[in-house]
């Protein structure tokens, strides 16, 4: 019975549940009764009562009907009134159905059931992207819900090949995963890899992305993101005309891109909002301030701690005056400011909003003034750690700054034990993992590492849109014409 679609097993199955129903409706006068089976509150009660309803107690066609058999071939060639109605006869999707907020009517007799999709959700309304504002562009930003995110794609990309494939994720949770891609385009290979990932894992619950993206990535030891996350469904829409696989999960509000690279990370929506000067002016200012806020802090320790003399003159001698009377050295002053730095970022995230703003600029004014005032730290210190703050908040992914973060630390602390030749050895060790990495058969400094000359016009710098001719060669193999010269239609 276990295995069957039966109201009896239902009943005792759920009887602890009191937000779960599996009431009896009875039907006519030929006695038929069938069972309702759905979750309270997860259900559009009015559309429950016009169309699931309304049709059992008033329709004259099921009042005559003699069998459960054809009670149901009736309701699904039309009788039902809601299009999206199905069959159903294994118990294990009936249960999930009902779950995610389906109504189904138990046939008894026929271990069979209806499905009515008529869900409703509590969810937010569709609002302006908080992490990726644009001037120019849409201000459309996904939610909680799958199936409307899907439809947020769907609208931007109106191609019968554009495949959303739903897979589902957690012993639990049963979290829904829509797989998104463009059949022409995608690589095949690339997505059945992603595709067994997904079916591959076994955990009870989905509960935050970071679950999800420790599955996805291929090299988990590494602290630099490796799958790139977007709140905006035109940038989705974007990233699958060139040829990636987009992942949008129930429950959270952004979607994945795969494969993911380095210059991916470093891009913005206000690089093509803008014009291509602008643009690449604005991209040229991130990478700058990627190195500064690498390098800054560990250069700095190296040079004033060992190697000085590499220091123009007036600029060492002034550094040194402003550590006359500090009793701690360049390593630890740069090194307690960098955490401090890091404590009231995490203060301010913890706190509520109005309380962490004058918390952060009570921390970075009155505390910085104060420290440097009682001689605890140099001035020049306090200099450097706000440049190379400021610098690291500038890249567009959060997950990059993060990883960039941490790695300033790590680069702090090897200028502190052997000065410049620390630095140089901690750049070697950060290109080499960066050139090891490898996301999806493709390099994650791809087209910087790449032997020919390809995929550099959106660098660096952003060409002019006349320019972006073909996909990227790595990603892509088939079908690679974005646009032509007017003429030309793609296949």
């Amino acid at each position: 019975m276990e295995n069957r679609i039966n109201s009896t097993w239902l009943k005792e199955l759920f009887s602890k549940s009191g937000d779960v129903l599996v009431r009896p409706i009875k039907i006519n006068q030929n006695n038929i009764s069938v069972h309702l089976f759905c979750v309270d509150g997860l259900i559009n009660q009015a559309l429950f009562d016009e169309a699931v309803f309304r049709s059992l107690k008033f329709d004259p066609y099921l009042a005559h009907c003699s069998t459960e058999r054809q009670m149901m071939d009736y309701l699904q060639e039309g009788g039902a009134y809601h299009v999206f109605t199905i069959e159903e006869d294994d118990y294990e999707l009936l249960i999930k159905y009902v779950l995610s907020g389906m109504v189904a009517l138990i046939f008894d007799a026929e271990e069979k059931a209806i499905v009515y999709d008529i869900r409703m959700f509590e969810k937010r309304s569709i609002q302006e992207p908080t992490e990726e504002n644009v001037m120019k562009g849409s201000k459309e930003s996904f939610i909680e819900v799958m199936r409307m995110n899907t439809a947020l794609i769907r609208r931007r990309i109106r191609s019968e090949y554009l495949v959303v494939e739903t897979h589902s994720v957690g012993r639990l949770s049963k979290t829904d995963i829509a797989l998104i891609y463009i059949s022409n385009i995608a690589d095949a290979s690339i997505v059945n890899k992603i595709r067994e990932t997904i079916n591959k894992i076994d955990i009870d619950n989905l509960s935050t992305p970071a679950f999800i993206e420790e599955f996805l990535i291929e090299n988990k030891h590494s602290i630099f993101p490796q799958i790139m996350y977007t709140q905006r469904p035109d940038r989705v829409a974007a990233n699958l005309s060139d040829g990636r696989i987009a992942l949008v999960v129930d429950g959270i509000p952004f979607a994945y891109i795969l494969p993911c690279q380095l210059p991916m990370l470093m891009q913005s929506p206000d690089d093509y909002a803008n014009h291509f000067l602008i643009g690449s002016s604005l991209r040229i200012i991130r990478y700058l301030s990627m190195i500064v806020t690498l390098f800054l802090p560990a250069f700095y320790i190296a040079a004033t701690t060992f190697q000085s003399q590499m220091l123009p003159v007036q600029l060492a001698l002034s550094t040194q005056a402003a550590k006359q009377n500090v009793p701690f050295s360049s390593a630890f002053e740069v090194l307690g400011l960098l955490i401090a730095f890091e404590i009231l970022i995490e203060a301010g995230l913890r706190l509520p909003k109005a309380v962490g703003t004058a918390m952060s600029i009570l921390g970075g004014l009155v505390v910085g003034q104060s420290a440097v005032s009682a001689n605890l730290i140099s001035p020049a210190v306090v200099v450097i750690v706000a440049l190379a703050g400021i610098s690291g908040f500038i890249m567009p992914n959060q997950d990059l700054s993060s990883g960039v973060r941490l790695m300033r630390f790590f680069l702090a602390i090897l200028a502190s034990l052997a000065g410049f030749f620390g630095l140089v050895i901690g750049i070697i060790v950060l290109i080499t993992h960066l050139c090891s990495l490898n996301n999806y058969g493709t390099a994650y400094l791809s087209p910087f590492v790449d032997v020919e000359e390809r995929n550099i016009k959106d660098t660096l710098f952003r060409f002019p849109i006349k320019y972006f001719k073909t996909r990227p060669e790595d990603i892509v193999h088939l079908n690679r014409t974005k646009q032509g010269n007017g003429n030309e239609k793609q296949g």
